[in-house]
């Protein structure tokens, strides 16, 4: 049986995320106050509210990244990418199929996020969720040391009610 490493999809994630860090990284955004409270909300169009959720999920959360993807990797939103926009939410669908093969391969349905060490400094965590039955990505790059957990999952409550609004 091969391991989840000899994995196709894996390696070209990895090999994309190599990619990804080897070019030039913009520091965090600093927090403009206190926690939770950098949205401005001032936006009117649901890409530009999308946008803001990640500047301010990327200021609470000292991330240096996000990007938001559907099911097939075409960014919603998209917040200091270190490559082409296209690139880091194309590379959200190859660890998206990697984390349903694992999920499928472990038996554990509920199992809904990755996480993948670039280097000695940083991450990236791919966390899929659902809004009416249908699938998104959320994939932040963030240093190791930080738990992303909460940050994320109140992202993704803000994200749902912006992208529920008809």
């Amino acid at each position: 049986m091969r391991t989840l490493w000899d994995s196709s999809e894996i390696k070209e994630a990895a090999a994309l995320f190599n990619e990804i860090l080897a070019r030039s990284r913009t520091p965090p955004v600093s927090p403009a106050g206190p926690p939770g409270m950098e949205k401005v909300g001032g936006a009117v169009y649901r890409g530009d509210q999308l946008e803001e959720e990640l500047v301010s999920l990327c200021s609470r959360g000292e991330f240096s990244g996000a990007v938001l993807a559907d099911i097939h990797g075409l960014p919603l939103a998209v917040h200091n990418s270190p490559v082409e926009d296209e690139v880091l939410a194309a590379s959200t669908s190859v660890l998206g199929e990697s984390l349903e093969k694992t999920t499928r391969l472990l038996n554990q349905p509920n199992a809904n996020n990755i996480s993948m060490d670039i280097n000695y400094m940083d991450k990236i965590v791919l966390r899929k969720f659902f809004i009416d039955k249908e699938p998104y990505y959320l994939m932040i790059i963030s240093p190791q040391h930080v738990d992303e957990r909460t940050e994320v999952e109140l992202s993704i409550s803000h994200i749902s009610t912006i992208l529920k609004e008809r």
